[in-house]
């Protein structure tokens, strides 16, 4: 039995100025940490300072890591990491049916963030 499994959202956004969610749920009935999160887009986007998009990886209201393309470009196909910032007991542990939360906020006119979410875990061995 393997110790690492991947999952993968795809984030459909269609309106540039509106926040919308998408969620992926843990399918193992095993115990994982988040080890890992990467956006690959399905366009490019430079740093905008005033109109931009924040992914945002939470479980429940806990962020556990974000990126924005106020300070990140996006290069189309391209994964860009997503840094974990959440590290600290259970935060980072998911169960069966456990959901991640993929939040994107729009500052300004924003962006649409096409692409897909790739998610990285490690079996929890007690």
């Amino acid at each position: 039995m393997s110790n690492m499994m991947t999952m993968q959202a795809s984030l459909v956004e269609t309106t540039i100025g509106t926040a919308e969610t998408a969620y992926a749920a843990m399918p193992s009935p095993n115990e994982w940490k988040l080890s890992a999160v990467y956006f690959a887009p399905a366009a490019s986007e430079a740093i905008h300072a005033a109109h931009y998009a924040t992914l945002t990886i939470k479980q429940g209201a806990t962020s556990l890591g974000s990126m924005a393309t106020n300070v990140t470009a996006l290069t189309a196909g391209t994964a860009a990491a997503i840094a974990l910032t959440a590290g600290t007991g259970s935060s980072r542990e998911f169960g069966a049916g456990d959901s991640v939360t993929m939040a994107v906020t729009k500052t300004g006119n924003g962006i649409a963030m096409l692409g897909v979410v790739s998610l990285a875990f490690e079996k929890i061995v007690s």
